[in-house]
């Protein structure tokens, strides 16, 4: 008899106890899925500005004094983002204008080096900015730069958005001056981890995704887009 209580006791304690274990095993790779899941990527406009100025959540580095006359080649989707230039020739993009700033008001722009800092650099202007910001056609102009403009227009700005927050947790900006080409593609974006973006971004979907190389990595692969920034 003794001996048939022991046994029933052993069992009913690993009845107990199994199923525990079974759930633990579960619920680690069900936590880590929901961390990384993208439903929908999310666009988002960094706001510098307030109505009342500055945004305190900002640092400014420092201020100089320069001018912006073109618009901003970083952030294409944006008609308060400028290139502008220092007194010093010291270039910076994109500048972002305030929005209750007058048209011809010398007034002063912040200029942000990524969405990924609160770092500024305030610009104040010596000069008031250019507003027409789009040329209007014009039939009897040359032929030739509109032919050029057609094929710029093949890539809109969303197709090349200021910076990236990849499902992986890179981060990734917009690469100026001279491109490099890898696999055909041309590297559009640096990231925080040493990996690198080839050629554009896919928004066919609701979840972009982009050609992603890892640092140290012989072959790409796609990544989805949590966040696109403009």
């Amino acid at each position: 008899m003794r001996r048939l209580l022991v046994a029933l006791c052993a069992l009913l304690t690993l009845t107990l106890a199994g199923p525990g274990i079974v759930v633990a095993q579960e619920a680690t790779p069900e936590a880590g899925a929901a961390a990384t899941e993208v439903t929908r990527t999310d666009i988002r406009y960094l706001l510098p500005f307030t109505p009342d100025g500055l945004n305190p959540e900002f640092t400014v580095t420092a201020t100089v004094e320069g001018s912006c006359g073109f618009p901003s080649i970083a952030v294409l989707d944006r008609a308060d983002a400028w290139d502008c230039i220092s007194a010093d020739n010291e270039i910076f993009d994109p500048c972002f204008e305030q929005p209750m700033q007058l048209p011809d008001e010398l007034g002063q722009l912040a200029c942000v080096s990524s969405p990924f800092t609160t770092e500024v650099t305030l610009l104040n202007l010596t000069q008031p900015l250019v507003r027409e910001k789009e040329e209007a056609d014009d039939p009897g102009a040359d032929p030739s730069p509109g032919m050029n403009q057609d094929a710029d227009a093949a890539i809109t700005a969303w197709d090349l958005p200021w910076a990236l927050e990849l499902a992986n947790g890179d981060q990734c900006s917009l690469l100026h001056g001279t491109l490099t080409v890898m696999a055909g593609q041309v590297v559009h974006y640096g990231c925080v981890e040493g990996g690198m973006v080839l050629g554009e971004t896919d928004r066919g979907q609701s979840v972009w995704t982009v050609n992603y190389l890892a640092e140290g990595e012989i072959a790409s692969t796609l990544v989805d887009v949590a966040v696109a920034w403009s």
